[in-house]
């Protein structure tokens, strides 16, 4: 992969190269389109028949939305690896966009012609989000020349960009089901999706360096079939795995299978580049530690949730606040620190305004850790005056939003960084895989301590408790990876002075 940087720099977007711009607005319209479904797929589905949902029962809807959200962290691997390989990254966007339009309309038009259209749907924008989500991350990389100092900037841009169509997408999209029909709902988050894909066909010419269309190999005859064919026996046969996925809840067995295979892929890149090893190593441990980040930041929509809504009070103004409303607080937070961040990392800033990636995860982990720690502070004063603050719980939320910020951007740039060809999407669907797939199922396993907990005196102890030790834990893998981080920084320098790397530094002097 090439990268590629605007040679005439007299347009920027916020101070980064002007094509950030056309991604931007695509990720921003893609989030719309998935936020705005996302809390219709539940209700549809548990909506009567009468009410013109489907009526199943809410403990089956919430295991398909629950394999449909995994899925698409699932796809990000095979998605990662075609663009790489095939593909090139541009026409993987393009494909992808246009799947996830088409699944869109198939949810839509399953309101009004039947639900077998619907469960069609929730595959194509499984197979269109494995594509769009791997690829668009990799052509902001491709933006910044080597050693740009506002190549993490980008990432957090583009990061926020994702929070503005979570907020505004739940809103428009929730209001429209309800005054229209769920079809018009739905069909609102489905041209969000095609206003997205118009704008990123609009700046297509910025980003001719990352078509790479790998025809000859298209066409090459393997295994009796080209290439092509068996893409296209694949998509043929996806409907059939997504099928029985559904109906047989395989998704723990299918995670176990591609982590493995993933692993694999990552040995055999190790052991076909040496001289990038390291580079690697580090990019495994990235992929662990944003994990564990999102296994605690996943407790959002669940343990802390319920929190919310059985001992928060949530009075304003002698208005009751919806307990679905606390979940905006971190996509405000993560859209309006993103900018900030993004206009304070440009080079002709302090350089001391650009942390080290291991600092700058730290530091994520730190606020993150604080974030629980006020959560638990906040049960303990609920449990001595019956109920806990809003501004408590609003403040511990949004300090974990904004630690979103030091995890998955970071962990993108340094991917991006890598430059590896035929490699950067495979790694970052491999990372997509870890924080989003394997570190939701984890979090549903960590939010399972409060389940058995009834809304009691004893409850809220039971919380304070369980906020606390995510709080701890969190705050000692801090203090474990900043000592590492200063150990292995420490033994290179003195190593590199050794060799005479580095220019006046005699070791003895480290």
């Amino acid at each position: 992969m090439h990268s590629s940087v605007n040679k005439n720099e007299s347009r920027t977007f916020f101070g980064h190269p002007y094509p950030l711009g056309s991604l931007f607005f695509t990720e921003m319209w893609e989030r719309f389109s998935f936020y705005g479904i996302r809390p219709l797929l539940i209700l549809f589905m548990a909506a009567t028949v009468y009410d013109g949902g489907m009526g199943l029962a809410r403990e089956n809807a919430s295991a398909i939305v629950g394999i449909f959200a995994g899925s698409m962290y699932l796809a990000a691997l095979p998605g990662g690896w075609l663009a790489d390989n095939w593909l090139g990254q541009q026409k993987a966007v393009w494909y992808g966009s246009i799947l996830i339009a088409l699944g869109h309309l198939s949810i839509a038009l399953s309101a009004i012609m039947g639900d077998n259209l619907f469960f069609i749907g929730l595959m194509f924008i499984v197979l269109g989000s494995g594509l769009f989500k791997t690829c668009i991350s990799v052509m902001v990389g491709t933006l910044y020349k080597k050693g740009d100092a506002r190549r993490d900037g980008g990432f957090s841009l583009l990061y926020a960009a994702g929070n503005v169509g979570s907020i505004a997408a739940p809103i428009a999209c929730g209001l429209a089901a309800q005054w229209y029909g769920w079809h018009i709902g739905f069909a609102l988050a489905g041209i969000g999706m095609f206003v997205g894909l118009m704008i990123f066909l609009s700046g297509s010419r910025y980003f001719r360096h990352a078509r790479g269309v790998d025809k000859q190999a298209l066409r090459a005859v393997k295994f009796v079939l080209p290439t092509w064919g068996w893409l296209l026996v694949m998509l043929c046969l996806a409907p059939v795995f997504f099928t029985l996925l559904l109906q047989n809840n395989w998704s723990g067995y299918l995670l176990a299978i591609v982590c493995l295979f993933a692993a694999q892929m990552v040995a055999r890149i190790m052991v076909k580049s040496p001289e990038h090893r390291r580079a690697l190593w580090q990019i495994v441990l990235l992929m662990l530690t944003g994990t564990l980040f999102w296994v605690l930041a996943q407790q959002g929509g669940s343990s802390i949730s319920l929190f919310i809504d059985h001992f928060v009070n949530r009075r304003l103004l002698n208005i009751e606040v919806p307990t679905a409303l606390f979940q905006s607080v971190n996509a405000i937070a993560v859209m309006a620190a993103g900018v900030v961040l993004a206009w304070l990392m440009r080079p002709e800033g302090s350089v001391r305004s650009v942390l080290r990636v291991w600092l700058k995860f730290s530091f994520g982990l730190l606020l993150m850790g604080g974030g629980f720690m006020l959560l638990a502070l906040n049960a303990r004063h609920g449990a001595a005056d019956g109920q806990a603050s809003m501004g408590m719980m609003v403040a511990g939320l949004a300090m974990m939003g904004f630690a979103e910020l030091f995890i998955d951007p970071v962990a993108m740039a340094q991917i991006t960084r890598l430059n590896m060809p035929g490699v950067t999407g495979v790694l970052t669907g491999i990372y997509m895989l870890a924080t989003g797939a394997v570190a939701n199922w984890l979090a549903g396993v960590v939010a399972q301590q409060t389940t058995e907990s009834q809304i009691s005196d004893t409850a809220i102890a039971a919380y304070q408790h369980f906020f606390a030790q995510m709080g701890e834990w969190t705050l000692g893998c801090v203090a474990v990876i900043v000592v590492v981080a200063f150990a292995a920084a420490f033994s290179v320098g003195k190593r590199r002075a050794a060799a005479g790397e580095l220019p006046g530094v005699n070791a003895q002097d480290l």
